[in-house]
């Protein structure tokens, strides 16, 4: 394996990823850049590829072959794949940078709110207790929970949740914000406050990669969409681009009948 740091880089980019599972070739041959302070959204339909390659840009999986660029340090996947330079503490330390929210919300149900967003903080960047807190409390506050601090999840629409994990993620302070479809799993009437807080953090100017089914809301925020169909980048371009005159027909099919 081989790394090397360049701070000019993009957020996070990737180049030729390949990743299988099996004989099943979910990503082909993905090339995808997120510049800093752009918003960068991933659509297409089930199964071709959008979670993967989300998971894969922060290394919750693997990549079978290809580069990925975090925060400047380059990981070479090579052809082969297994990147055995990658030990706990360096992933750690690259995941840290590119802050995840899941599509279940993934709170821990034992911990408080405020207990839920100062764990990684306390543990992964090694915050004194009362410095955790203090990032915890702005960012509950940053997504309009500051009252919750000591519920417990349970205790919180699915909505609620869901900002929680916004908060939590933004709490290790990340060069990049990935989101896997953070609306699919909430009520239809709880949507619209998470993609209001989303809408938000892309109004900061805050770097965001987006897998999403809400289309209206990928057009308005996106700097770039990019259109997966079976493990490959069919279509990429401005939002207008993307949305108006996709030289791709599934494209154009796929964002008609998702209107």
């Amino acid at each position: 394996m081989t790394h090397h740091i360049d701070n000019n880089a993009p957020a996070v980019e990737a180049r030729h990823l390949v990743k299988r599972y099996g004989e099943l070739e979910v990503l082909k041959d993905i090339s995808l850049t997120v510049n800093e302070g752009s918003v960068v959204s991933i659509i297409g339909s089930s199964g071709s590829g959008k979670s993967t390659l989300l998971r894969c840009m922060n290394l919750l999986e693997r990549p079978d072959g290809g580069r990925l660029t975090i925060a400047g340090e380059t990981l070479d996947f090579g052809s082969g794949g297994r990147d055995a330079g990658l030990d706990r503490r360096r992933l750690q330390h690259l995941r840290a940078r590119v802050s995840m929210v899941f599509q279940q919300f993934n709170l821990w149900p034992h911990l408080t709110v405020l207990g839920n967003v100062i764990e990684a903080p306390l543990r992964v960047r090694g915050l004194r207790r009362r410095e955790a807190v203090a990032i915890g409390e702005h960012y509950l506050e940053r997504v309009g929970l500051a009252d919750k601090r000591d519920q417990y999840p349970a205790y919180l629409s699915g909505g609620q949740q869901q900002r929680v994990a916004i908060a939590r993620a933004l709490a290790m302070e990340p060069r990049v914000l990935l989101f896997d479809e953070p609306t699919s799993a909430l009520d239809p009437e709880l949507v619209s406050e998470v993609l209001g807080v989303i809408r938000g953090l892309a109004d900061e100017g805050r770097t965001m990669l987006l897998v999403t089914h809400e289309m209206r809301f990928a057009r308005d925020v996106s700097h770039q969409v990019v259109f997966l169909h079976q493990g490959l980048v069919e279509e990429t371009g401005t939002s207008r681009e993307v949305f108006e005159n996709a030289a791709s027909e599934r494209c154009r099919q796929f964002v008609a009948g998702a209107a």
